[in-house]
């Protein structure tokens, strides 16, 4: 008699590791500072209102330089205690720029940038003021959500492998085996939520921030997800895309084709998709082959989840 509810693992190339700390949410936090992408859900008001309460030499300080987000990604990997902001900043301090390049240099895909010395200090002096000036108070509530993703985490790893491990907590990010990868460090983060944030710039590994929702209220209100998902599907385009896929994986190339839309329309129609969960995205590491298909059971979850919201 079969076992319905037992899944086969499928071995993969690579390991999975879950990295909880409240440095790589705050790294996340400055990336919504720099809006370093259009789906996240904190705005332009949640920027203006973070100004108005910075010191405004730091905010200066902030616009006058370009932060190298995978570089101080790495930063954080490499530091012995990378558990707490401090821990960082002190260790960034005793290292000369000769050294920081030892740290790096091993694990980067291209060649270190010659500024090193210049942004290892860069990331001192803001790493510094933010956390003191915007991160510091929320730390500890942030920290208590991020911490409850280790048991979600354990649970997808022994039930399921790494791939679909990566795919349920990436909302739909499918990483492909490649000979070359040989790590996958996933780190819940709450600033840049609903979008996955990629760094894949290093060598045998990549991080990837995935966004955990904050605790949901008891206003009445549709959860985020559920919002995402109503939105996602109120447009023909998008609805059309859904079509496409549902008969096989495509290319960024072959949907730009079949929807006769811009490429950047097409990514603004995928990335709503996307961040709805109601796609995948088969990413192939170190390449540009990435494909995207729906996802499996993804019209039962909508059922599922709207029946949940208005009935319960």
């Amino acid at each position: 008699m079969s076992k319905t509810n037992e899944v086969e693992v499928e071995a993969m190339p690579y390991q999975v590791k879950l990295h909880i700390s409240p440095v790589y949410d705050l790294l996340s936090s400055l990336m919504a500072y720099y809006k370093c992408s259009k789906t996240f859900d904190l705005d332009d008001q949640w920027v203006k209102k973070v100004k108005t309460e910075l010191d405004q030499d730091f905010v200066a300080e902030l616009d006058s330089l370009s932060l190298p987000f995978p570089l101080i990604a790495l930063f954080i990997w490499r530091c012995p205690d990378n558990s707490k902001v401090d821990a960082i900043i002190n260790w960034l301090k005793t290292l000369t720029a000769g050294e920081v390049f030892e740290q790096v240099s091993p694990f980067c895909l291209e060649n270190v940038p010659n500024e090193i010395g210049a942004m290892k200090n860069d990331v001192i002096s803001v790493f510094t003021q933010w956390y003191t000036q915007y991160y510091k108070d929320q730390e500890l509530g942030i920290q208590e959500l991020l911490l409850q993703e280790r048991k979600r985490f354990d649970n997808y790893l022994s039930h399921y492998g790494p791939q679909k491990t990566i795919e349920m907590l990436c909302n739909g990010l499918i990483i492909e085996g490649h000979e070359e990868l040989k790590e996958v460090v996933l780190v819940p983060v709450y600033h840049t939520k609903p979008a996955n944030v990629i760094f894949d710039d290093y060598k045998g590994f990549m991080i990837i921030l995935y966004p955990v929702e904050g605790l949901a209220g008891n206003d009445g209100m549709p959860p985020n997800s559920l919002r995402r998902m109503v939105k996602a599907l109120s447009d023909e385009k998008r609805l059309r895309i859904m079509k496409i896929l549902s008969s096989g994986n495509r290319s960024f190339s072959d949907l730009v084709e079949a929807m006769q839309l811009s490429k950047s329309n097409l990514h603004y129609h995928l990335s709503l998709l996307r961040t709805a969960g109601l796609i995948t995205i088969h990413h192939v590491p170190f390449s540009n082959q990435d494909k995207f298909g729906i996802r499996t059971g993804v019209f039962d979850d909508v059922k599922l989840m709207l029946e949940n919201y208005v009935q319960n």
